[in-house]
């Protein structure tokens, strides 16, 4: 049973993942709470990408990990409730950005909400004079502006970033800084990442070493 009180939206318990003699990820056990801004540290190969994505059912075969009382592998409802932004984008690069927009839009199945949330961040990213340019024009900069503003437009509960910050100028990280920090204000809410970025990592309320082989 999860405790309500401290309002649990994910639990990992005793994960171990990988192969039998060479597991990516043993015996790890976290959790994290509503209003919780949770940072997870580790070298390079400590297997923090393939926590995230047992943490968010990308990996579908990760035993272990419950997202509101249930295993994950049955909550495919409940996980679009959750915005994973990774390190790459994945957006179209021959649609133009506002196409982009619209596609992962009805990719979402979101409703006047996100057409809100997009227009706040294509104004505090600066992106409004792009909108007509194919993606593929774009700087890496400018396409990690758009992949972030189209992920933390839409419905969700559970922010995930793992290292979308490559290549943002320092008044983006700032933007981005601020809506972090403000998104766990709100009760229900909770923030995942990893970062190497000084003033992320400050802002967070609970932290995790990840070993390598996965152990905390």
């Amino acid at each position: 049973m999860e405790d309500t009180k401290k309002n649990t939206l994910i639990r990992v318990d005793d994960l171990t993942y990988g192969y039998e003699d060479d597991p990516v990820i043993k015996n790890l056990s976290l959790e994290v709470n509503a209003g919780e801004i949770v940072l997870i540290e580790g070298e390079n190969g400590a297997g923090k990408t393939t926590l995230l994505k047992c943490m968010t059912g990308i990996l579908n075969n990760c035993k272990s990990v419950f997202m509101d009382g249930k295993e994950i592998s049955e909550c495919k409802e409940e996980l679009k409730n959750i915005s994973f932004v990774m390190s790459e984008d994945f957006l179209y690069d021959y649609l133009t950005l506002r196409e982009n927009v619209e596609f992962f839009k009805k990719l979402f199945d979101e409703d006047a909400d996100f057409d809100k949330n997009i227009a706040f961040f294509v104004d505090k990213f600066g992106l409004g004079k792009y909108e007509d340019y194919l993606v593929k024009n774009l700087s890496q900069g400018t396409r990690n502006k758009l992949y972030i503003a189209i992920m933390f437009s839409k419905h969700h509960k559970i922010l995930v970033l793992d290292e979308p910050f490559t290549a943002l100028d320092t008044a983006t990280q700032d933007a981005i800084l601020d809506y972090v920090r403000g998104y766990t204000k709100l009760t229900d809410k909770a923030v995942i990442m990893v970062t190497h970025i000084a003033q992320f990592k400050e802002i967070s309320t609970k932290r995790f070493l990840m070993k390598l082989r996965g152990e905390i």
